[in-house]
């Protein structure tokens, strides 16, 4: 054990360099006083035994941070997020905390102490704490008691399932895909030549321009160009070339291309990414590709089916029973 400086405590802290003596020192259950979450070694405790903890990294957290991931401004270290009620969610793993945050006033973005200096650590490549956490998958404990392989959590950059790669998870709170630990923090894409994307957080919560689907939840990471306003989601960075779905007789194949263009299937404008049926010459959304074959409406009494193609020569004209507006039948 050593004495170290009190880090603004009243009283002299020694530093516990591993459980053991974490132990022996008789702290019981306690919690960090910057992070909230459940002290371990190496961590700092008061010599007065008067409930004061700290973890290691906590107390040696910088007051404010250049993050790669929020180059425009500094993270200052804040004792209480500058809130009516104090409370913030975290825009790296979506959680709520009352302790200490990492603020960004200007961009409104906060982040957990752990949160801001794990996910500096990726940025710098340096994975370090990585390294001695074996790669796992996520099992659930069943009723009967069998291991099933469940998307029981999803991963803190991409958002997309765990159960689907290997991942690390680090004191059991970061749950990352391993090649989201590892991705690289600028890149060129075809979607927008004019600049380099560059990793960062989703604070902006920009709609994907490749699948045009903006998240609930402004969290994990993007790829995106600050100047243009565009970002794309790790997921969508190499999309499928080709897409069969069952509710279409041919398959649909991948075309990018910076040029808008109108889906077929909802009738709005696209972008970057469309997925097309030369066979059927229709073009549309990725996500208009899996649209409902037949669909039930309480405004109308039978089933309603979907289709591409309207024969015109069948109708004088046609209105939308919902919006009224007149339906394009060659759209």
């Amino acid at each position: 054990m050593e004495e170290s400086n009190n880090y603004g405590h009243q009283h002299p802290l020694l530093l516990m360099l591993n459980q053991e003596q974490l132990i022996n020192y008789g702290s019981g259950v306690a919690d960090c006083s910057r992070c909230g979450e459940k002290v371990s070694a190496p961590c700092f405790c008061c010599v007065e035994h008067c409930g004061f903890y700290l973890h290691k990294i906590c107390a040696e957290a910088p007051l404010e941070l250049n993050h790669p991931f929020h180059p425009h401004h500094p993270l200052l270290l804040m004792q209480n997020a500058p809130y009516f009620d104090g409370v913030y969610a975290c825009n790296f793993c979506d959680k709520e905390g009352s302790e200490f945050v990492y603020n960004c006033s200007c961009c409104e973005l906060d982040l957990h102490i752990k949160c801001a200096l794990f996910t500096f650590n990726i940025a710098e490549n340096n994975l370090k704490e990585l390294e001695q956490v074996a790669l796992q998958h996520p099992l659930v404990f069943t009723e009967n008691g069998d291991e099933e392989l469940e998307d029981v959590d999803k991963c803190f950059g991409c958002w997309e399932p765990l159960a689907k790669y290997t991942h690390f998870s680090p004191d059991c709170r970061f749950n990352l895909h391993e090649k989201c630990a590892k991705l690289p923090f600028k890149l060129n894409h075809v979607c927008h030549r004019k600049h380099p994307l560059v990793l960062q957080f989703n604070r902006k919560g920009l709609s994907c321009k490749v699948c045009q689907e903006t998240r609930q939840r402004n969290v994990g990471f993007v790829y995106g160009c600050s100047p243009c306003n565009f970002s794309i989601h790790i997921k969508c960075l190499s999309p499928s070339p080709i897409i069969e779905d069952k509710s279409h007789q041919h398959p649909f194949s991948l075309i990018l291309r910076q040029a808008p263009f109108i889906c077929d299937a909802c009738g709005t404008e696209g972008n970057h990414a469309a997925y097309a049926c030369c066979t059927c010459n229709i073009m549309v959304h990725k996500k208009c590709i899996s649209l409902p074959r037949i669909i039930k409406n309480r405004w109308h009494h039978h089933r309603v089916s979907h289709t591409y193609f309207l024969h015109k020569e069948h109708f004088e004209r046609l209105d939308c029973i919902m919006c009224h507006d007149e339906v394009n039948t060659e759209k």
